[in-house]
């Protein structure tokens, strides 16, 4: 039973890294580094690009969301909301 929990834990960690999907910046966006209040930005996600929202999630003073972009992987705060609406969002069955 252990073993079966043991590689049940190894097979999910894969997909806890996969984006949640095509999103769209409504307004340009600073990406930076790490989630560390005193990292300097990556690069800057301009209006209108897209990237994909990552399931990381680091709260400390702010709260910081992994992002994967053409330019690189970083993370943005989040700020009273995103600054971005879904690109392709899922169909309801």
């Amino acid at each position: 039973m252990k073993n079966l929990l043991l590689l049940l834990s190894v097979l999910s960690l894969p997909g806890c890294s996969q984006p949640e999907g095509t999103w769209r910046a409504t307004q340009d966006v600073t990406v930076f580094k790490a989630a560390d209040e005193a990292d300097e930005p990556a690069f800057l996600l301009r209006q209108g690009e897209t990237y994909a929202l990552g399931r990381e999630q680091i709260v400390k003073a702010f709260m910081y969301r992994e992002v994967s972009c053409p330019q690189g992987k970083g993370w943005i705060i989040y700020e009273a909301g995103y600054p971005f609406v879904r690109k392709n969002p899922p169909t309801s069955e």
